[in-house]
């Protein structure tokens, strides 16, 4: 059974009730700036050279905290109200 993800607008309380998958497609560019902000913030706390950085793959660590990370990284209308 696949996760369902409550998303409510901020300004018309518009609900939806979204599979995971749905959500990803609904959100895309959404998810994406996120994601984007996500590595931004965290190469900002890396204090290696270049040349040392590892390979992270920020889109797993976002999915990991998807809730917060959602709500908190991107500037939307939407927002994450539960995950069931």
């Amino acid at each position: 059974m696949e996760q369902r993800i409550i998303v409510k607008n901020k300004r018309s309380r518009e609900k939806l009730e979204l599979s995971l998958s749905e959500f990803k497609k609904k959100f895309n560019s959404e998810i994406r700036t996120a994601i984007n902000n996500l590595e931004i913030q965290e190469n900002k706390k890396n204090f290696f050279p270049p040349f040392v950085k590892s390979n992270n793959n920020f889109e797993i660590d976002f999915y990991h905290n998807l809730r917060w990370n959602f709500n908190n990284l991107q500037n939307s209308n939407w927002y994450i109200e539960r995950i069931l």
